[in-house]
């Protein structure tokens, strides 16, 4: 194997293997990777290398690249809807690459002093695969990061347009190992943020309103809202009559659409502020509003005072608000999408949004690794995964929102040894096939229901803060069908403001709840209806 040393040519003065480069210089780390032949090894040597990522470097397939000491850095100030990337490849195969640090200035909502928009989207190394191409045997070792506004490493198989679960051509071969990717990931505001800014502003300061005022859907914002006493009307400017409020049932129902909130300033004593409310007429100069679709109107025992606003489409401005508008493709600091025969070890990964995303991939193994800090999805297994063993690994989602999150359809799944807390939405199973969850720690994982503005979220549902269990399965599909799910020896430690224990979707079969300790405030399970083959025995702590 050649090896072609990316040296100081000052330091040296003489070429390794025919390809050189000054520390530091962009340009000469292109050309040895624009020249690089099959078989090389690639030691770029330590120091700081300043890219923009307007145009990736090139990968190719069998080589390997050495980048221990070696900092990437991305500029300070980029534009709004910034998309960069760093290192690109496709149909790439046999590339080991070890070391190297990619550095960035991914947005806080703690700050004042962002330099990046939040839907800035930067990707460290981002390999892709055609439809019938090859990319496997892929090896990432020891590589950092620090806040980037992407994942540090991407790995996407061919998937077929159009379809939610289909893979063409899986990307085989993905080793992740000893690797520290830290703030790493596309920022996320989380559900109902800067919804919970806006129409409780008194409970946050100045960085907070200004993230609101920048960056709420203040198109949804009708001010000039008059309510008075004895009336059932609500007055407003209402040119395009808002839509009237259909009825929705199942999975459509509770998501906010064609529903409205009251802010602003005093509101008559029988509405409550930030409670959703559905219009049952609608008019180009008032609309009435109800409790539920169809209802019957309210009528107002007082007056509102004269800065009263209303938000409309709560879907909008709460559920579908969790992501910048104009954020760029990709999920968590490591993203693999269509990939098999995975292999996720000893890594510690953060972000400000979610903080790893596997999906639509099989033959998994994620061990040993650590969360460190999660604003929006820990642990994320997505969509349509099969065969996975998640074993040994510490999860702290320090107040993101779910801890674990196992999605859609996800099939032969074992969940092992792990320890899962502080998380904010507690653990969401949505529709598995064989699943085991066995001697696992559950502790504290629904701290967005605190009655704390800067832990807890509001529901629009009722204008007071979350309820969720520790842990609950649901359905993503009209009659959907669930099971084998076995719980089996773990522990779980429910926070003080979680609703429940543990809960169940309808469409559950051969649900097996052994041998568990329940801890906590909430140790109860509400009865399984819908569900059959439920076995719910020999637990410690339970109650009825």
């Amino acid at each position: 194997m050649k090896a072609s040393v990316l040296t100081s040519l000052t330091l040296f003065g003489t070429l390794f293997g025919g390809c050189a480069t000054q520390t530091g210089n962009p340009d000469s780390l292109r050309r040895a990777f624009e020249s690089a032949k099959p078989g090389d090894t690639l030691v770029i040597p330590p120091g700081e290398y300043a890219l923009d990522g307007k145009v990736p470097i090139p990968l190719r397939s069998d080589l390997t690249i050495i980048a221990e000491g070696a900092a990437f850095r991305l500029p300070e100030q980029l534009g709004d809807k910034a998309r960069v990337v760093v290192f690109q490849g496709e149909n790439i195969s046999n590339l080991t690459w070890r070391g190297g640090r990619f550095v960035g200035h991914v947005f806080d909502q703690s700050r004042s002093d962002n330099t990046w928009e939040p839907n800035v989207n930067t990707r460290g190394i981002l390999i892709t695969t055609s439809i019938g191409g090859r990319t496997e045997n892929l090896r990432f070792e020891k590589i950092q990061s620090d806040g980037l506004a992407g994942a540090a490493i991407t790995v996407l198989g061919a998937e077929k347009k159009g379809t939610e679960k289909e893979v063409l051509t899986y990307a085989k071969g993905i080793q992740v190992t000893d690797c520290r990717l830290e703030r790493t990931g596309k920022y996320m505001w989380d559900y109902g943020y800067l919804w919970q800014i806006t129409v409780w502003p008194e409970e946050y300061g100045p960085t907070e309103h200004a993230h609101a005022k920048k960056y709420f859907r203040h198109d949804l914002v009708r001010d000039g809202v008059r309510i008075e006493a004895g009336d059932d009307r609500v007055f407003f400017a209402n040119q395009k009559p808002l839509p009237l409020s259909k009825v929705r049932e199942g999975l459509e129902a509770d998501r906010g659409y064609d529903s409205l909130c009251f802010f602003g300033d005093t509101l008559p004593s029988n509405l409550v502020r930030g409670r959703q409310y559905f219009v049952v007429e609608s008019t180009p100069t008032y609309v009435r509003i109800a409790d539920k679709p169809l209802g019957a109107p309210i009528r107002f025992q007082t007056s509102a005072g004269p800065k009263t606003k209303l938000v409309t489409q709560l879907f909008y401005a709460h559920l579908a608000l969790y992501s910048p508008n104009g954020a760029g493709p990709g999920k968590g600091a490591l993203d693999l999408v269509g990939c098999e025969d995975v292999d996720v070890r000893g890594n510690t990964l953060s972000a400000l949004g979610d903080t790893m995303h596997i999906q639509k991939s099989r033959r998994i193994v994620f061990d040993r690794n650590q969360i460190t800090g999660s604003r929006m999805g820990a642990f994320f297994l997505a969509e349509f995964c099969q065969q996975a063993l998640i074993t040994n690994n510490v999860v702290d989602g320090t107040n993101g929102s779910r801890v674990v999150s196992i999605e859609k359809s996800c099939q032969d799944v074992v969940v092992r040894g792990n320890t899962f807390r502080n998380g904010g939405r507690g653990s969401w199973i949505n529709q598995p096939r064989d699943l085991t969850m066995e001697d696992n720690v559950f502790e504290h994982n629904t701290t967005k229901c605190e009655s704390d503005p800067k832990r807890g979220r509001r529901s629009f549902l009722t204008g007071g803060y979350e309820e969720y269990a520790e842990m609950y399965f649901t359905v993503y599909e009209p009659g959907g069908a669930y099971g084998s799910v076995v719980i089996r020896n773990n522990r779980f430690i429910s926070g003080p403001n979680a609703k429940h224990a543990m809960t169940f979707m309808p469409g559950g079969t051969n649900i097996v709840i052994q041998g568990n300790r329940f801890e906590g405030l909430a140790r109860d399970i509400p009865p399984v209806k819908g569900c059959s083959g439920v076995d719910i025995s020999g637990n410690t702590g339970l109650t009825p």
